[in-house]
């Protein structure tokens, strides 16, 4: 992934990289390949000093999101668990891919294929045990849990709390709980207090369709204020924005806790806000134009990772039960 900055934000240097890597395991953008520019390389790749990017790197490194292996490198940490299955997952993949060629070598198309697994492929399964989906906003998080459940047609037990309700719970109240979702870049706070026994899942996240459509569908003459609640989330959120809309001309950025937030609000026609504004702004007059800057779980994720994730799961958890 390409780690960039703008020195035209009102966003510290050491701050954007911090926020770009987020982002980027956010996204799945390091799903493959997880090796980061050594502190000199990414250092001379930005124009900035070394010290610079390694402040950032050790923030990085006190959330759990990257380690530094003596002699080897730095790399964004996975869950352990989850790389492996990943890693089975991919093998299964080549399988079939090759399963393909020997079909086309006896003249059969992939649909032969397609048929057989629509013969054994249950619409909609139940999973026996519950799930829940820790994030920033129980609003955000009830919609990820909806659009997993419709696209990856189950049914399921499903509960949602913000990471400071999930901060506040007790321990029994975790142990309810046999699989965890949320944000990429956060599976590191929930690891702090739940063990290595419960697995945790989180599916890279990408611009929802209706927040490409609205951004696509803005004047060219518009202009637009973004606001971010999270100053580091300023560079990915104005990049979503450059090329979902690139005919866009004037745009201002702005954090939620700005001094001048509600002077902005009434000089901008156009209006997009990030994700855990929405609440806030409600007390401000609505713009011209207004929408927030939603994202989606990635259906790719969905199916080609945790739906083999939670079919293993519920077979472990059926044969467990006896």
């Amino acid at each position: 992934m390409k780690i960039s900055i703008d020195r035209t934000l009102p966003v510290s240097i050491q701050a954007q990289i911090v926020g770009a890597i987020e982002y980027g395991i956010m996204a799945g953008s390091f799903h493959h390949d997880a090796t980061l520019p050594s502190v000199r390389a990414l250092g001379k790749m930005l124009g900035v000093a070394q010290l610079t990017v390694s402040h950032a790197y050790n923030m990085l490194k006190k959330k759990g999101l990257i380690e530094t292996i003596p002699g080897k490198g730095t790399y964004v940490v996975r869950e352990r668990k989850v790389h492996v299955f990943d890693n089975q997952v991919e093998g299964l993949r080549q399988r079939f891919q090759q399963l393909l060629v020997d079909g086309e070598a006896l003249g059969l198309s992939p649909s032969f294929f397609i048929g057989l697994l629509n013969q054994e492929t249950p619409e909609t399964f139940n999973l026996p045990f519950k799930i829940v989906f820790v994030g920033n906003s129980n609003r955000i998080n009830r919609s990820y849990l909806d659009t997993i459940q419709k696209t990856l047609s189950f049914n399921v037990e499903a509960e949602s709390y913000t990471f400071h309700e999930f901060d506040e719970l007790q321990d029994e109240v975790l142990d309810q709980y046999a699989l965890y979702l949320t944000i990429p870049h956060c599976i590191p706070r929930l690891r702090q207090r739940l063990p290595e026994k419960i697995q945790i899942y989180a599916p890279y996240l990408l611009p929802s369709e209706n927040t490409r459509m609205r951004l696509a569908s803005l004047s060219a003459e518009s202009r637009v204020l973004l606001i971010s609640r999270f100053g580091n989330f300023i560079p990915a959120m104005l990049e979503g924005v450059r090329n979902f809309a690139p005919h866009l001309g004037e745009i201002k950025v702005i954090t939620l806790d700005d001094d001048g937030l509600q002077k902005a609000l009434a000089a901008w026609s156009v209006v997009i806000y990030s994700t855990g504004c929405h609440s806030y702004l409600q007390q401000f007059p609505s713009s011209e134009v207004m929408f927030e800057y939603r994202h989606t779980p990635d259906p790719r994720y969905l199916r080609e990772i945790l739906l083999p994730a939670l079919h293993q799961y519920t077979q472990n958890y059926l044969r467990q039960k006896g």
